[in-house]
């Protein structure tokens, strides 16, 4: 079973998420990325690409021939989730992961939009008998 941490009402989600996938990157993890949308993936990408200058973070879209070589996979909600250890959910939708995710790192808004999906959620990894724990996060992180 995995562990699930649910970070919720984060002002900024796409900053907690680089934040998530930098920690993961500098422990020697691979992580994939589950976005909502292609929309939404290209501006994690951005972000990712252009944040910091010499904040380097390795990333393609899962799709790419070069996914299987290159630490960090960004993905939209409705394609398959590759094999890798950590996986930080943006996505509505509940992912399928498999025996492969260790980490399943949930980033919820403050939105009612995606609050609502987040607790059904939370409530599946439950049922599953999967290592649930929730952490508020009203403020941006340090």
């Amino acid at each position: 079973m995995a562990h699930v941490r649910f970070y919720y009402d984060v002002p900024e989600p796409l900053a907690l998420a680089h934040e998530l996938v930098a920690r993961a990157y500098r422990a020697g993890q691979e992580v994939a990325v589950r976005l909502e949308d292609e929309a939404a993936l290209a501006t994690f990408a951005q972000r990712l690409w252009t944040h910091q200058a010499g904040d380097f973070l390795p990333n393609v879209p899962a799709s790419s021939p070069l996914a299987e070589h290159t630490p960090i996979v960004l993905l939209p909600a409705a394609a398959p989730l590759p094999p890798r250890p950590v996986l930080i959910q943006l996505a509505r939708s509940y992912p399928e992961a498999d025996q492969a995710t260790d980490w399943i790192l949930e980033v919820v808004s403050a939105q009612e939009s995606d609050k609502a999906p987040a607790r059904e959620r939370f409530r599946r990894y439950r049922a599953e008998g999967h290592d649930v724990q929730a952490i508020p996060r009203k403020t941006p992180t340090p």
